[in-house]
């Protein structure tokens, strides 16, 4: 059994996805000033908590990186300021959004990083590729 201060938990609760804390207290019991979760609970939220591995966002990264150089060899225009705004307005207000290093849960970027990417495109279609503006 893991025991974890509710004032910890709700700390860490404003870093992580929202939806984080209620997703904490379902899981488990609490008991006066401390939430009690199995050990299967705790890795389960753990899990649907944390960014992708490693190994897969340095793969989407690479991927991401690749395809950005192919779009500005071949002109394309560059994302405006105004565009880039609205995707990281989106990302901000979104329940993958995990705000301590602004990343997103789903694909692990680093959300100030691919809102500028022409070729970006959320894991969950909030803001596709086509909002880009054309050149």
């Amino acid at each position: 059994m893991i025991t974890i201060p509710l004032s910890k938990l709700q700390s860490a609760a404003t870093l992580k996805a929202a939806g984080y804390y209620d997703a904490c207290i379902a899981a488990g019991t609490v008991v006066g000033n401390n939430l009690q979760l199995t050990e299967d609970a705790f890795a389960a939220l753990r899990a649907q908590f944390s960014p992708p591995p490693l190994t897969s966002q340095i793969k989407s990264a690479t991927g991401a990186v690749v395809a950005e150089c192919g779009a500005a060899l071949s002109g394309e225009a560059a994302v405006d300021d105004t565009t880039k705004a609205a995707r990281l307005n989106t990302c901000e207000g979104c329940e993958f959004f995990i705000v301590a290093d602004r990343r997103c849960q789903k694909c692990g970027c680093w959300m100030e990083l691919k809102t500028a990417f022409r070729t970006a495109t959320c894991p969950e279609g909030k803001w596709p590729v086509d909002t880009v503006p054309s050149a």
